[in-house]
């Protein structure tokens, strides 16, 4: 009577593929999440204007959205998915952050390439575990596509993966008609809705049946297949739209092609065109010892040549529309390259398992293989670098300009502050007008969001000044703050207490404070009028001689700051308070977790090598 309640129970025990998948989307996550909370900013960032703002945000909070708003192209895209997702976080939050969006963009990548494992595994073995997690880990963690993770507006190009290996998957490797085969025909579909490439997947699946069938000799059972993918892709060059910048995006020539074409095949060397043909090695050696082996396609071997060819046809697509000069492939679209990669690395496994005593020169093979391995990793070496030294600090340091700058926009409508900034690191135009706009102004982020005015009701002793702070860098004159310290009185005792301040329009509030918060002595406190609540404002550590966030539960109605400096020998400092939406709260949170996503997800890898070889009987 316990046997079915054992089984029944077996789906979370270490070794399952269940918890494998679980462990990998942990440890994927939280490397995710520390780039996020390192290097991401809140402020929306260069198409979220026109595509987030202009196209949806605006029309909902000035009540003039339509669905039909969803189904609008960006670009020459169709991104529909990003859009609906985008719109359910924007109404959740009533706040547009940038840092919301990217932690949930984090979460569908690697919800999409955990589940990808899942059914890779089911098809290789469980011990495949052994090499799949670490290849996917390294494609989640890696941050060679930057951009995707910290830029809110990308997730298409997680949708595109996984609506396109699950059509793999469901439509290459399943009979017509059968349930799976008809759920296939919705991802399908669906992937047309993410990015313009999105019906590769369905070119995929005819390549991957037309093996099949050259195989099998048996052409009849797949003309469904055929038929159905061949309406999807004339459905996505229908819907195929035109910008004024293809023309110049494109390539001009055949040379241009190959040039383009070899970076994004020989990924991760994407400055290394030659070596194309050799990245491609154990999917083509697979290839030819699947084709001369009497035996049928097995499942796992076709869903690892779906996938590689899936990843060279949008490096095909890639190359032709973006490879102007011949140009390798740039950040974005390296989730989807980095298949190539993985492709290889498990036909490398299924060489070695199921083809090792046909090789006809073992120890070449085997070399070739180590050579292939090693040249992998030391791409992903040099792709991580390039990106941690160029690609990263560069975006990081145009969008903390940024930041800056509309704060200050936001306070004086002054266009100079623009002006102020590097030419390459100011906001576009339509930005700064957008920010203009009152109904736009009630969603933004915190972190350029009109603060709450704070006016002093009285001052005791005049403790608490206007920019009374010693900061190792000095706020620019747009800053409001009160602080303790003046070069007078250097640390004064006293007390402040504002006039009211008006009721938060959101659940939680961003303070920023400074120097010796959180010693005693020191306290910083909104108390409501009604009622008498006290809200505690208190950092973790003092911030010292730089400003450091702190987040609180807003005040149920209006209320009015007191700070208290009873030290004699210590300062702090405080800014207005700035509005803050629930689920950004909620994101700060786990962005600060990220180690500890990265410690369950490693854990949970090892404890699956334990449980996978105390059950040896059960890895196959």
């Amino acid at each position: 009577m316990n046997a079915p309640g054992r089984a029944a129970c077996r789906w979370w025990n270490f070794g399952s593929h269940f918890t494998w998948a679980a462990s990998l989307f942990l440890a994927g996550l939280g490397a995710k999440l520390g780039l996020i909370l390192s290097q991401g900013f809140s402020l929306p960032y260069h198409d979220q204007w026109p595509g987030e703002a202009v196209d949806m945000f605006i029309p909902y909070v000035s009540g003039k959205f339509s669905l039909t708003m969803l189904c609008t192209p960006h670009n020459e895209h169709w991104i529909v998915f990003t859009r609906i997702v985008d719109m359910i976080l924007l109404s959740l939050n009533g706040q547009w952050d940038n840092l919301l969006e990217t932690t949930c963009n984090a979460m569908i990548h690697c919800a999409g390439v955990a589940g990808f494992g899942w059914v890779m595994a089911s098809l290789m073995g469980k011990r495949s575990w052994l090499l799949l997690w670490p290849a996917l880990v390294l494609a989640l963690a890696l941050p060679f596509a930057w951009e995707n993770t910290l830029w809110g507006y990308q997730s298409q190009f997680y949708f595109l993966l996984i609506f396109s290996w699950l059509s793999i998957w469901l439509l290459g490797l399943n009979e017509p008609w059968s349930a799976r085969w008809w759920l296939g025909m919705v991802t399908a579909l669906a992937a047309l809705f993410t990015v313009a490439t999105g019906f590769l997947a369905a070119t995929t699946v005819i390549a991957l049946t037309m093996l099949k069938a050259f195989k099998q000799r048996d052409w009849r059972r797949h003309v469904p297949t055929w038929g159905f993918c061949i309406a999807i892709i004339l459905l996505g060059l229908l819907l195929k739209y035109s910008i004024g910048t293809d023309e110049v995006d494109k390539v001009h020539s055949a040379g241009e092609l190959l040039m383009a074409l070899g970076k994004s095949l020989a990924w991760p060397w994407v400055i290394l065109p030659w070596y194309a043909p050799l990245n491609l090695f154990p999917l083509l050696l697979l290839l030819w010892m699947c084709l001369r082996s009497p035996e049928p396609f097995k499942p796992r071997e076709l869903l690892i040549f779906g996938m590689g060819i899936w990843a060279c046809s949008q490096g095909l697509a890639g190359a032709y529309a973006r490879g102007n000069g011949g140009v390798g492939p740039v950040s974005r679209y390296m989730d989807s390259l980095s298949f190539i990669s993985v492709s290889g690395a498990l036909a490398a496994w299924v060489l070695l398992k199921d083809y090792r005593p046909r090789f006809r020169n073992g120890p070449l093979v085997f070399t070739a293989l180590a050579c292939w391995t090693l040249g992998c990793l030391g791409g992903l070496g040099w792709l991580t670098h390039n990106a941690w030294t160029e690609g990263i600090p560069d975006v990081s340091e145009e969008r903390a300009a940024q930041t800056k700058a509309s704060r200050a926009w936001v306070l004086t409508g002054d266009p100079r502050v623009f002006l102020a900034q590097p030419a390459d690191k100011r906001i576009s135009p339509l930005a700064a007008w957008l920010m203009a706009n009152p109904e736009l102004r009630s969603i933004l982020p915190a972190s350029v969001r009109e603060p709450l005015q704070v006016t002093p009701a009285q001052i005791t002793s005049n403790a608490f000044v206007r920019n009374g702070w010693r900061l190792e860098t000095a706020d620019p004159p747009t800053e409001t703050s009160w602080g303790s310290y003046s070069a007078q009185q250097s640390a004064a005792q006293g007390t402040f207490e504002s006039q009211p301040v008006k009721r938060s329009a959101l659940p939680y509030l961003e303070i920023s404070v400074a120097g010796d918060l959180g010693m005693d002595g020191l306290s910083l406190q909104m108390v409501e009028l009604n009622g008498g609540r006290v809200t505690e404002v208190r950092p973790s550590t003092p911030p010292g001689g730089e400003w450091v966030n702190v987040y609180v539960k807003a005040p149920a109605g209006e209320f009015k700051v007191m700070a208290r400096d009873d030290s004699g020998t210590k300062w702090f400092a405080f800014k207005e308070p700035r509005e803050m939406g629930r689920w950004s709260f909620w994101t700060l949170r786990l962005l600060a977790a990220w180690k500890w996503f990265v410690v369950l997800g490693v854990v949970g890898f090892l404890a699956n090598v334990a449980g996978m070889f105390r059950r040896p009987a059960e890895t196959n």
